[in-house]
């Protein structure tokens, strides 16, 4: 007799096994049902917005862009066209904002609305220092090293042309010393050697060498010693090594 009970007792664990897989496929169920029903309802409360917004006129119809230097506002508004007469409450602008910020000088945007028919676009661009040379072309980059589009020649500005592996990266440091110096506006290209030091090449054609340690030192060095040659000594000068700030060695040409 006990052994019966002790059978049954092995059947009905069996069965308490089956109804808790029963449970969870119906609660799973219930939850995608939940799932389809939200999603017909927020159609429905979307169509709803919609309509109030088309009947009192809240909706988007004019957008407000701030001015770019590099972006081409066409783009921008090749972005937003599509949600042009959409109410203004359901601009999807988070959706909008990832999309500007795909554009490549795009650095931040900020959105907002009135509330009534405007869009307001305020785009930050990136600010290029400088460019890399790499793989036969030009790149803008900006002060963090960060690749920021090719060169386009149209654009007219003085940029120094920087070389060499991580160049851009420490390109924003070589360019802090220089600004402290009379050379700012005499340096045409920039050469990073074995990721140590730097070269610099002038408007001159002049190539310095500029020692590893004390840079800014290197190029005071260069001020004072150009000003002991006359313009018919410079253009013979091929290059300047002052990598040893007690001492110059020119190379003629």
């Amino acid at each position: 007799m006990s052994l019966n009970i002790n059978k049954k007792k092995i059947s009905l664990f069996t069965n308490q096994n089956f109804l808790k897989y029963i449970f969870i496929s119906v609660l799973s169920c219930l939850f995608l049902f939940y799932i389809y029903y939200e999603l017909i309802k927020r159609d429905k409360f979307y169509n709803v917005i919609q309509n109030i917004s088309e009947k009192y006129n809240y909706q988007l119809k004019n957008v407000e862009i701030n001015s770019l230097q590099r972006i081409n506002k066409f783009e921008v508004n090749n972005i937003i066209n599509q949600y042009y007469s959409q109410s203004i409450f359901l601009l999807p602008l988070e959706e909008i904002s990832n999309s500007i910020n795909q554009l490549s000088w795009t650095k931040d945007v900020n959105l907002s609305t009135n509330f009534i028919d405007k869009l307001n676009v305020e785009i930050f661009e990136y600010e290029p220092i400088g460019l890399l040379f790499y793989n036969n072309q030009l790149f803008y980059f900006s002060k963090d090293g960060k690749i920021i589009d090719k060169f386009r020649e149209e654009i007219n500005e003085s940029l120094i042309i920087f070389y060499g592996n991580q160049a851009s990266k420490e390109a924003y440091n070589l360019l802090t010393v220089i600004n402290k110096t009379e050379t700012v506006n005499m340096i045409k290209e920039a050469y990073y050697i074995n990721e140590r030091r730097w070269d610099i090449k002038l408007h001159n054609n002049i190539l310095v060498n500029l020692s590893e340690i004390d840079i800014e030192e290197s190029l005071k060095n260069y001020i004072k010693l150009v000003k002991k040659f006359n313009y018919s000594d410079i253009v013979t000068i091929k290059s300047i090594d002052l990598r040893d700030n007690e001492k110059a060695i020119i190379s003629f040409k």
